[in-house]
């Protein structure tokens, strides 16, 4: 389980830039709130999950503990959610979706990717019939769904 240590984590995380700008105290209760959420999710905690589990954990752990040190709930969500999307440029994304062989590769990769990376917990379904143009599934989580 040493690949869940709480430093490891945010380490893959998509806040492994923020992170370091926080106060030192604000850290350290980043890191215990994450080493409780790991214990509390255990059993999602397996090797197929843990880059998955990353961005999950310090993004809660982020959120519970800036409003623990006096952060309104608006302007903890918001400092998240800029942070993750910060971290997630996609302009290199978009110049290769507008090359021809992209989105027939990314139909190939994405499922097998997914089928070797993932772990307890995760269930896709792939929609086959999507136009030429387009691509997407779903996540189906054992006891929710989340449209991707």
């Amino acid at each position: 389980m040493s690949r869940y240590a709480p430093e490891k984590l945010v380490a893959i995380s998509r806040y492994q830039n923020y992170f370091p700008t926080l106060p030192a105290d604000i850290q350290h209760d980043i890191y215990a709130r994450i080493a409780g959420l790991i214990e509390e999710e255990k059993k999602y905690c397996d090797k197929g999950n843990a880059r998955h589990m990353a961005q999950i954990l310090t993004s809660i752990a982020m959120y519970e503990v800036l409003q623990k040190h006096g952060w309104s709930e608006e302007d903890a969500y918001k400092a998240v959610s800029e942070e993750m999307w910060k971290f997630l440029d996609p302009s290199g994304m978009q110049k290769l979706a507008r090359k021809r062989f992209f989105l027939p590769l990314m139909k190939k990769i994405v499922p097998f990717g997914f089928r070797k990376g993932s772990g307890v917990g995760w269930r896709y379904t792939w929609h086959k019939d999507d136009p030429k143009d387009e691509f997407h599934f779903e996540c189906n989580a054992r006891t929710s769904t989340i449209l991707l």
